[in-house]
């Protein structure tokens, strides 16, 4: 209760207490729901302070039904010294992860006394708690202004726009983990019991695992399993046919090039050589495990990609980010053989990516009843998840996303400081 608010009731009761109304405390309390004796107090304190009922005109004065100065401490959480802490927590990110000894301390050192749980206290009270801090991916100037482009760019695409887009994706498969802290019903000397403790295994081992949907359409998907020795052999020998095929091209573009940039005029010093190597674009296959340009184009990208992009018709989009499995350059010439489109992608950008939110749903759903144990039943999991949990409604769900998405990226200027997900309502 404000401290005018409680004066006011205190003049109330001396009114009506008083010969001039003459209640009993009984019908006084009744009305106010003041104890009795705080009745009976408050009008024995106003009538000791100088209060006489019987006085014409009838006057009661602040000073008579105030509260006294109280002996004691000075009060430390005052709204100065709470304001001074939430400055001190929010200065910086470090501020933020000072525990309250910390901050106590540099009460201290400006000469104010304040324990820490003080500070403990105060915090709370203001509504601060301690909690983990949020996770998002880093950014560099250049990814911040690559993004904010990119949402400009793409402001104005409506949802019939979006709905041509093919989100796709990799994701990793953690086995023996399951999502999320789960905690269990012990007793203390329960502690070390089989049952109360769960085990952690040197050289677990993980899969990735790739999908790809539209508005309309759910898409395939696909389990990474360690390469074999005859699919290796198998590469060597497709790319070296490649090559073959692909090095008098190469050759075309290169000496064009350098007609371009000499002229006609023959300059002095040595003549550029041909070379045909990576730098000139030799198939290379530089990678000592996991998912390369080969073989993300051999698995993914000719054999499940573009037939689901060739199903959706000819206004169909391919979205990917910019792994390098992704970007290298022999990846466009197998989408400009099929005539399939590509969408530009900004760095470092999973929050623009629509099926991000499916791998965290489908993390979920395959640990709800425990970790798999093993690589062969985490793929059933994750293919059954794949193919029954993951409803089109859902993934219709996390597409609309999109563009309150980038409006919020171009708010904070290409920036990922914001809440994602769908406004409640829209």
């Amino acid at each position: 209760m404000a401290p005018n608010t409680e004066i006011s009731m205190r003049a109330l009761i001396v009114t009506l207490k008083s010969p001039v109304v003459g209640l009993s405390s009984a019908d006084i309390f009744a009305k106010t729901g003041v104890s009795i004796s705080s009745i009976n107090r408050i009008y024995a304190k106003a009538i000791e302070r100088g209060f006489d009922p019987n006085i014409r005109p009838f006057v009661i004065k602040d000073k008579w039904v105030q509260d006294a100065p109280r002996s004691g401490r000075p009060q430390k959480q005052t709204s100065e010294n709470i304001n001074n802490l939430i400055a001190k927590v929010r200065n910086s990110r470090y501020g933020r992860e000072l525990n309250c000894a910390d901050l106590a301390g540099a009460f201290s050192a400006e000469g104010i006394d304040i324990s820490a749980m003080t500070i403990w206290r105060m915090l709370r009270k203001a509504g601060f708690r301690k909690t983990k801090p949020t996770r998002k991916p880093g950014l560099t100037k250049k990814m911040r202004d690559d993004r904010l482009k990119w949402c400009i760019a793409h402001k104005d695409w409506t949802l019939e726009d979006w709905k041509w887009v093919i989100w796709s994706d990799e994701t990793s498969v953690v086995l023996l983990h399951r999502r999320g802290g789960y905690r269990i019903w012990r007793k203390a000397e329960e502690r070390f019991l089989r049952s109360c403790i769960r085990e952690r295994w040197k050289g677990y081992s993980e899969f990735m695992f790739w999908g790809c949907f539209s508005y309309d359409q759910k898409g395939p998907c696909h389990c990474w399993l360690p390469e074999t020795k005859a699919e290796k052999e198998q590469a060597e020998k497709d790319i070296e046919e490649w090559n073959r095929m692909l090095e008098p091209m190469m050759h075309d573009e290169w000496e064009l090039q350098q007609i371009e940039r000499l002229g006609l005029i023959t300059k002095p010093g040595p003549k550029p050589q041909w070379r045909w190597n990576k730098k000139n674009g030799k198939l290379v296959r530089e990678s000592k495990g996991g998912i390369d340009w080969y073989r993300y184009q051999t698995k993914i990208i000719v054999p499940k990609l573009i037939p689901f992009a060739k199903r959706l018709g000819s206004k169909a989009i391919v979205q990917e980010d910019g792994a390098p499995s992704h970007a290298h350059h022999a990846q466009q010439r197998i989408y400009d053989i099929y005539q399939v489109r590509r969408l530009l992608w900004p760095g470092n950008s999973p929050d623009l990516n629509m099926i991000e939110p499916c791998w965290m749903f489908m993390k979920r759903e395959t640990t709800k009843k425990g970790a798999p144990k093993s690589r062969a039943e985490a793929i059933r999991a994750w293919e059954r998840c794949w193919k029954e949990n993951v409803t089109q409604e859902r993934i219709q769900a996390w597409i609309e996303r999109i563009m309150e998405h980038i409006q919020q990226v171009i708010r904070c200027e290409g920036g990922n400081e914001y809440q994602e997900g769908r406004k409640r309502g829209s």
